[in-house]
C-alpha cells in the first residue's frame, strides 16, 4: 500500500536527509561530478535545509510510504498560481511500483485543490528517463535553462510544465 504523509518535525526531515543521501547519488552520479551531489545535498535536502524551506521558502515536503517503509520523498513549494514540483526520488529498488505516479496523482491534487493553474519543474537535460516519464504524464519542455551554483558548477536543465484544468 502507498501512503503520502507530510513531513512537519526533525525526525521526518531527517528521514528525508538519509533517503537523498542514497537517492540522489544513484540518479545524478552518471551525468554530473559527485561532488556537485554533495554540495546540493547540503545546501538543499539537509535536515536542516528543509526545515528552513518549509518555514521560510512556502515549501511542503512528504514521505512516501510503501508498505510501511519509507522509500521516496516529494517536495514542491506553492508560488502564488504556480505549483513547483522540487523534488520527487524513489529508492532504485523501488521505482516502478506506481509510488511515483500515485505521487503525481497526488500533486496534482494538491494544485486543484489550491486553484492552482499550472505545475513547474526542473529536470537535468541529460535525464531521458525522467524527462519520459513526465512528458508521459502531460508535461511539456517549455524552455532549456543553465542553472549556476555557488560552487561553480552549472547544470543544463529544461523547465518543464503542465497546465491544468480547473472545473
Amino acid at each position: 500500500m502507498i501512503e503520502i504523509k507530510q513531513a512537519d518535525n526533525s525526525t521526518e526531515f531527517k528521514i528525508i536527509e538519509n533517503l537523498a543521501n542514497e537517492i540522489m547519488h544513484q540518479v545524478y552520479d552518471p551525468f554530473i561530478p559527485s561532488e556537485h551531489t554533495d554540495y546540493f545535498l547540503t545546501e538543499f535536502q539537509s535536515e536542516k535545509a528543509i526545515g528552513s524551506q518549509i518555514k521560510n521558502e512556502n515549501f511542503n515536503y512528504y514521505l512516501l510510504n510503501f508498505n510501511e517503509k519509507n522509500v521516496g520523498y516529494l517536495g514542491i513549494q506553492k508560488l502564488d498560481e504556480i505549483l513547483s514540483l522540487s523534488k520527487l526520488y524513489i529508492l532504485e529498488s523501488f521505482r516502478g511500483r506506481k509510488i511515483g505516479k500515485t505521487a503525481l496523482e497526488f500533486v496534482y491534487r494538491f494544485a486543484t485543490e489550491n486553484r492552482i493553474k499550472k505545475i513547474e519543474l526542473i529536470v537535468n537535460r541529460k535525464n531521458q528517463n525522467t524527462i519520459d516519464i513526465y512528458q508521459k504524464n502531460g508535461f511539456r519542455i517549455m524552455e532549456s535553462i543553465v542553472n549556476s551554483f555557488p560552487n561553480g558548477h552549472s547544470e543544463e536543465d529544461y523547465k518543464m510544465e503542465k497546465i491544468l484544468i480547473l472545473e
